[in-house]
């Protein structure tokens, strides 16, 4: 992958990441490596999907869960070692 390519992934990846410092340091780099005012911005917009996407997605799991009569438990076991549904082992 050329440097222009990398620098624009970056700045989509910051984008969808909400990382203030990375996004301007990526859209710096971007810049030094060739990338136009296009590209730049084809790269947040598909940050911008791509975070929007995910938030959507974790807004609908959530809807999902809180219309289930019995809500769904991941993981097993409280933290204590075992599987079981005590007050920490007791």
């Amino acid at each position: 992958m050329d440097a222009k390519t990398r620098e624009l992934v970056a700045v989509a990846a910051s984008m969808a990441g909400g990382c203030e410092d990375c996004l301007k340091q990526h859209v710096a780099a971007a810049r030094r490596v060739g990338a136009c005012a296009e590209e730049l911005h084809e790269a947040v917009d598909i940050g911008r999907a791509v975070a929007l996407r995910v938030k959507l997605g974790f807004d609908a799991l959530a809807e999902t869960l809180l219309q289930e009569e019995e809500l769904v438990v991941v993981s097993t076991g409280c933290g204590c070692g075992s599987d079981c549904g005590c007050e920490k082992g007791a």
